[in-house]
């Protein structure tokens, strides 16, 4: 018998972890619009760039209406891009952590997406940024 799922949203910059929530359920775009505006929106600043793929839940209107506010920049991937999305790269290193720590409680698996960021270190994003092609500086 397997429980509910859970789902973790999250947004990443070449240094670490932005802002990250973990969810009963499934996501849909309200759901993803009230964690972007409140979680994501106030850490950004102008001349950021926002890189998301073309899913229909990040191309809320208020989504682009904030990121544009803050003077920020957002560019959608093509369809079917996800060597193209560093964070595709970040879930992957989470999800295979995660699956070690064997976690099946919500509580223990909250506690196991703590210890999976933990082990993703500075240099595995700026890598899985160089490795998607965007231009990357040591400034």
């Amino acid at each position: 018998r397997r429980g509910r799922n859970v789902s973790i949203l999250g947004a990443i910059s070449v240094k670490q972890v932005l802002a990250s929530v973990n969810l009963l359920g499934s996501i849909d775009g309200i759901t993803f619009e009230a964690f972007f505006i409140r979680k994501v929106v106030p850490i950004l600043w102008k001349g950021a760039c926002v890189i998301m793929d073309n899913h229909g839940i990040h191309q809320g209107e208020e989504i682009q209406k904030a990121i544009k506010k803050v003077g920020a920049r957002l560019i959608f991937l093509p369809p079917y891009s996800p060597d193209f999305s560093p964070i595709e790269n970040f879930w992957s290193k989470v999800k295979s952590i995660l699956r070690t720590l064997g976690a099946r409680t919500y509580k223990g698996l909250s506690e196991a997406i703590k210890l999976a960021y933990e082990q993703v270190e500075e240099q595995d994003f700026w890598n899985w940024f160089t490795h998607c092609c965007y231009c990357t500086s040591s400034t």
